[in-house]
C-alpha cells in the first residue's frame, strides 16, 4: 500500500514544460536584391545571369542561368584545372614546358595575373579552343545534347555551367590546392573582393569586348562560417565590377541568414521531439499510478487522514 500510494503521489509534482514558437526573420532575399543591384549598375533583365550555391545545407539560387554569355577570361578557371589534373595523373610535371614557360608558372599568371597570351599557349597545347571545350565539358555537368551548337566555338559559358565547374573545384579542393591559392590571391579589392565581406574569396575574373560589347564575368568560393559558390555573368556596363562586391555582401548576409533559420527549426525540432518523449513517459507514469491506485483500493481500505476526494481528483484531471 505504501508503495502505491508514493507513486501516487510523486505523479502529482510533475510540471511540462511550455515550448514558444519563434520565428526567425530573414534579410530580403535575391530575388529582391539581385534586381536592385544590377538595375543600378545599368543592367538590364537580360543583361546579366547569376548562378549561387550555398556549401552548408542550403540550396541554389539562379537567374538567367540557362543564358549563353562571354565568360572572358573565366575560361582560364577550368584550363588550368583541367591542367592541374594531367600533373596530378603524372601526364604532365609542374616544370613542363608550355609555350617556353613552366608550367606552374603559367598556373600563377593565368589564374592569378590573367595573362592572355600565356592561357593561350595552354590552350594550343591542348590542341585549340574547340578541343579544350571538349576536355573541360565534365566539369560543367552537361551532356552533349544540352549544349548550344556554337558552345565548341565560343568563348560562351552559362551561368550554370560554370556554377558546376565551382562546384567541381569545391568538392576536389584537395587535388585542385595550387589553383584554389592562386584564385585567393587574385585581384585583391575587386569584383567579388570589392564589398566590405571579411572572408577569404577564390575568384577568377575576367573582362572583356566581343563585337564592341563589354562582358564583364566572374567566379568564385566565398569561405567562412557559412560558404558558397557565386557567378555573375554580364554584358553592357563596367559598372558590373562593383556591383560584383556588392552581390556578394547580399548574398552572404542572405545564406547567414537562412543559415540561422535552418538552425532555429532543427532546434524547434528537436526541441518538439524531446517533449512528445516526455510527454509520452509522463502519459506512461500517470497511467501506471491509476493502476496503482486501482489496485491500492482493491488490497486495503484506505487511510482515512488523507484528502482522498481531492487527490484522485488531481490525478484524473492530470490524465485527461
Amino acid at each position: 500500500m505504501r508503495r502505491a500510494l508514493a507513486a501516487l503521489l510523486a505523479a502529482l509534482v510533475f510540471v511540462l514544460p511550455v515550448l514558444a514558437d519563434g520565428e526567425v526573420s530573414s534579410p530580403p532575399g535575391p530575388e529582391e536584391f539581385v534586381p536592385e543591384i544590377m538595375e543600378g549598375a545599368g543592367l538590364g533583365e537580360g543583361g546579366f545571369a547569376v548562378a549561387f550555391r550555398s556549401l552548408d545545407g542550403g540550396g541554389d539560387w539562379y537567374y538567367n542561368e540557362e543564358a549563353y554569355f562571354k565568360a572572358a577570361s573565366v575560361y582560364k578557371l577550368p584550363l588550368n584545372m583541367y591542367f592541374y589534373e594531367l600533373e596530378n595523373s603524372g601526364a604532365l610535371s609542374p616544370d613542363e614546358l608550355i609555350g617556353g614557360i613552366r608550367l606552374s608558372v603559367c598556373h600563377r599568371e593565368s589564374l592569378e595575373h590573367s595573362d592572355n597570351p600565356i592561357s593561350q599557349a595552354m590552350l594550343d597545347y591542348l590542341g585549340g579552343y574547340a578541343q579544350y571545350k571538349r576536355l573541360i565539358l565534365p566539369y560543367t555537368g552537361y551532356v552533349e545534347s544540352e549544349l548550344r551548337p556554337d558552345y565548341y566555338n565560343e568563348n560562351a559559358f552559362t551561368a550554370r555551367m560554370v556554377l558546376n565547374i565551382l562546384d567541381y573545384l569545391y568538392t576536389h579542393s584537395d587535388e585542385f590546392a595550387g589553383a584554389i591559392d592562386h584564385l585567393l590571391a587574385a585581384q585583391p579589392g575587386q569584383y567579388l573582393k570589392g564589398g566590405s565581406l571579411d572572408a577569404p574569396i577564390a575568384q577568377k575574373y575576367g573582362y572583356e569586348r566581343y563585337d564592341g560589347v563589354l562582358h564583364v564575368a566572374v567566379a568564385g568560393i566565398v569561405y567562412g562560417e557559412h560558404p558558397f559558390l557565386i557567378v555573375i555573368l554580364t554584358r553592357g556596363s563596367y559598372a558590373a565590377v562593383d556591383a560584383m562586391g556588392e552581390l556578394c555582401d547580399a548574398f552572404a548576409a542572405w545564406n547567414e541568414a537562412e543559415a540561422e533559420a535552418r538552425l532555429a527549426a532543427e532546434r524547434e525540432r528537436a526541441e518538439a521531439e524531446a517533449a512528445a518523449e516526455r510527454e509520452a513517459r509522463l502519459a506512461a507514469a500517470r497511467e501506471a499510478v491509476m493502476d496503482a491506485v486501482t489496485a491500492a483500493l482493491e488490497i486495503a481500505p484506505l487511510p482515512a487522514d488523507l484528502p482522498w476526494d481531492g487527490i484522485l481528483d488531481a490525478v484524473r484531471e492530470s490524465s485527461g
